[in-house]
């Protein structure tokens, strides 16, 4: 899939939907009052920030999130000269993340044995950066391997400089799904 510009993120999302099933954005205030994992990584984003920037890594201190180190991810994305994302690289994985997804620290998402999960990574990306807010998606199973699992994803954008976005730190919610 190539894409030529943020500005054409739209069609990259649609794109990347229609080929995942059941994978979709979700409003990230409704998730955060149903989920008390992603109200307080919201919170806590915005405590530091007061709402004014963009999150910076310096913002995140471990001993006051270790209640979900585990369920963290940080990614960064590789940028063209045109500023299209043409990469994903993990920098880091917490151990409940490994689990699902297996050890991917320093790997590009699109090495991952499922190719929908650098799609859903590349869309939900593209679309904070166009956006410059947090995105939550869901997914009702993990990959085609692991559809007993559902997943919720909140990408928050981080910007070391204050203005351009060079990293994610995203929570990862993994959950069994309950058949009646």
């Amino acid at each position: 899939m190539q894409i030529s510009s943020f500005e054409k993120s739209e069609v990259v999302v649609d794109h990347v939907r229609g080929g995942l099933a059941e994978w979709c954005f979700v409003d990230t205030k409704e998730y955060r009052a149903r989920f008390a994992d992603i109200d307080r990584v919201l919170r806590y984003f915005e405590d530091k920030t007061k709402g004014k920037r963009l999150p910076r890594r310096s913002d995140v201190v471990p001993s006051e999130l270790k209640d979900v180190l585990p369920d963290i991810c940080f990614m960064a994305p590789v940028f063209d000269p045109a500023g299209v994302i043409e990469d994903i690289t993990v920098q880091l994985m917490g151990t409940n993340v490994v689990s699902f997804y297996g050890e991917m620290t320093g790997k590009s998402v699109f090495e991952h044995p499922s190719s929908q999960i650098g799609q859903r990574i590349l869309a939900s990306m593209t679309k904070a950066i166009r956006d410059r807010e947090p995105v939550t998606t869901f997914a009702n199973s993990l990959s085609d391997e692991k559809s007993h699992l559902q997943v919720s994803v909140l990408y928050i954008p981080m910007a070391e400089n204050g203005k351009d976005i060079d990293r994610f730190f995203m929570h990862v919610g993994v959950y069994r799904k309950i058949h009646d």
